[in-house]
């Protein structure tokens, strides 16, 4: 479970150390950041894939200005926002970032667990992590997201184009995805 990483966003010291606790003892890695400035510092090293992060961070600055900003530079980011506040304000503010999850303070340890397992597993699904590609499959999925048309695959991994087409089907099919022309590009694009 390493390779995901967390970064919690929390103006609360004692709240970011506990949130930080029980999110490494499960095995993730985590950074902590106290305000909007040192998030976005942080997001440029770490590249976290799940930020956990409290609406008002006691500054001018939000958690939803945060996840709006972040989003531009990493679309694939998810967040899980932690607020003390029930304020309907909050809900609308936060339906243009599409958050994984939306957990009301207190919040427990099962709550955060479970929130964070949840939206690694729609992460997982969403890079196509769940599914069981083959090395070959990988590597054809990476250079259609680059862009690369069969013929151009073909010869960049030296294989016949009727073989890659082969794992373009094999790959759609483990997807799901229709029969649409560019569909394969389409999730490639979105998802890698």
């Amino acid at each position: 479970m390493g390779r995901y990483r967390i970064l919690v966003l929390e103006d609360e010291v004692i709240v970011a150390t506990d949130l930080s606790d029980i999110l490494v003892s499960s095995g993730y890695e985590v950074q902590i950041a106290h305000n909007y400035v040192d998030a976005i510092a942080i997001c440029r090293y770490f590249a976290p894939q799940l930020a956990v992060c409290d609406i008002d961070l006691g500054g001018e600055k939000s958690g939803i200005d945060f996840a709006l900003a972040a989003k531009k530079n990493m679309p694939t980011l998810e967040i899980i926002f932690l607020t003390a506040s029930v304020d309907r304000s909050y809900l609308g503010q936060t339906k243009q970032i599409s958050p994984i999850n939306y957990l009301v303070k207190p919040w427990n340890e099962s709550q955060i667990r479970i929130s964070v397992e949840m939206a690694f597993n729609s992460i997982d699904k969403k890079s196509g992590e769940g599914y069981d590609f083959t090395p070959a499959e990988k590597r054809i999925l990476e250079l259609i997201a680059a862009q690369k048309k069969t013929k151009e695959i073909a010869e960049l991994l030296f294989i016949s184009e009727k073989t890659v087409k082969n794992h373009r089907y094999h790959i759609s099919k483990k997807l799901g995805l229709s029969n649409e022309n560019n569909s394969l590009l389409s999730w490639a694009l979105k998802n890698r």
